[in-house]
C-alpha cells in the first residue's frame, strides 16, 4: 500500500516517524556567534574599565572634576564593582539569549531588543559621564553594535520562518504525545 509522502513511512501498526527538525537559518547561526562575541566584549570591558579607573590619569581627572572632596579609593571601588557586576549580568543575558535562539526559541529576540536598548543607554552614560572612561565606553559600544547586528538578523524573514517552523514542530510533537 503506497503512502502519501507527507505522512511519513510506517509499518502496519508502527509509529509514524517524526518529521526532521527544520534546518537552522543561516541568520540565526550568525546571530548566535555575534551574541557570543557581544558577551565576550562585555567581559573584556571588566578588566579594561578597572585598569582605566585605577590609572593615575583617571584619579587626577576625578580630583579635577570633583575637587579634593572626592574620596578617590571609594569612587574607584564603586566604579570597579559596577564594571564587574554589570559585565557579568549583561554577558550572562547575552549568552542565555544566544543559547535559547540556537535552540529555536523565538521569544528571546524580544528580550535581546530590550537588552540592547538598556546596554545602549548605559553606553551613552559611559560616554557622557564625568570623568569619561573612554576605553571601557568603546568596548561597550562594540558589544552594543554586535548585539544590535544579532537582533537585526533575528528579525529577518528567514529567521522568523525558522522560529515558526520550530514552534510548529514542537506543537506537533506535543500533540502526538498527548
Amino acid at each position: 500500500m503506497a503512502q502519501n509522502a507527507n505522512q511519513g513511512s510506517s509499518t502496519a501498526g508502527g509509529p509514524v516517524a517524526a518529521p526532521a527538525a527544520p534546518a537552522r537559518a543561516k541568520t540565526v547561526g550568525i546571530a548566535f556567534w555575534l551574541l557570543v562575541a557581544a558577551a565576550a566584549a562585555v567581559l573584556i570591558r571588566i578588566p579594561v574599565g578597572i585598569s582605566a579607573v585605577n590609572s593615575d590619569e583617571y584619579k587626577a581627572e576625578l580630583e579635577a572634576v570633583f575637587g579634593r572632596n572626592v574620596i578617590v579609593p571609594n569612587w574607584i571601588a564603586s566604579e570597579s564593582s559596577a564594571y564587574v557586576w554589570s559585565g557579568i549580568i549583561t554577558a550572562a543575558v547575552f549568552a542565555a539569549i544566544a543559547v535559547l535562539i540556537r535552540m529555536g526559541l523565538g521569544w528571546p529576540r524580544f528580550v535581546l531588543v530590550l537588552s540592547v536598548v538598556l546596554t545602549g543607554l548605559n553606553m551613552r552614560v559611559q560616554f557622557t559621564q564625568e570623568p569619561v572612561v573612554t576605553a571601557a565606553a568603546w568596548v561597550t559600544l562594540a558589544s552594543v553594535l554586535l548585539a544590535l547586528a544579532a537582533a537585526v538578523l533575528l528579525f529577518l524573514p528567514q529567521s522568523g520562518a525558522y522560529f515558526k517552523s520550530v514552534s510548529r514542530g514542537r506543537k506537533n510533537k506535543l500533540a502526538s504525545q498527548a
